[in-house]
């Protein structure tokens, strides 16, 4: 992912987090975060391109399952994908998805807890499985090309509390987190 691209996301990403400082009440749900976060980028990323097989695409995808243990065992909730790459006509590779990409260009996990939301323990529990599912990615898309070009970020919105305790993650995965102030 080229430093434009990084850019982008971050300013989608500042732009939801100013509309959940200003109206929390936009997000209902986890679904109404990913909505909010696609609407943004779809700026930037929604243009149609020639996939690698002569069709069409855009680079954001959504609900992006990852193969695992012989079987598609993890799911990245909004994924950027270099189009040149992805193959939709001839998937014989991965035919029980129905596509093939080599590395993505970004992976963002989601994360809203509303104010009748989960515990702070089962909260942090989700939010550090999370973590941990990016940096099995990043490590496995390592390995694939030897290094690392592919951008990870992980958005906490918290209509409940604010989290004290840190949330913390490996180099090379960027956490925003934002909580609901206390009201006017």
């Amino acid at each position: 992912m080229n430093t434009e691209e990084k850019n982008n996301v971050v300013a989608s990403i500042d732009e939801v987090i100013a509309l959940f400082r200003e109206s929390p009440n936009v997000f209902l749900t986890e679904d109404d975060l990913r909505f909010h976060l696609c609407c943004r980028l779809l700026r930037y990323f929604g243009s149609a391109e020639d996939t690698q097989d002569g069709d069409r695409s855009i680079s954001l995808h959504s609900e992006v399952r990852w193969y695992g243990g012989g079987n598609l065992k993890m799911r990245s909730d909004i994924v950027l994908i270099d189009v040149s790459n992805l193959a939709v006509l001839r998937h014989a590779r991965l035919p029980s998805k129905g596509f093939g990409f080599n590395i993505p260009k970004a992976i963002i996990e989601l994360k809203l807890r509303r104010p009748n939301g989960e515990s702070q323990a089962n909260f942090m529990s989700h939010i550090h499985a999370d973590i941990r599912k990016l940096s099995v990615l990043k490590r496995i898309f390592h390995n694939a090309q030897g290094q690392d070009q592919t951008a990870y970020w992980m958005i906490i919105l918290d209509k409940k509390t604010e989290v004290r305790e840190p949330i913390t993650a490996p180099e090379g995965i960027t956490i925003h987190y934002e909580y609901k102030r206390a009201s006017r």
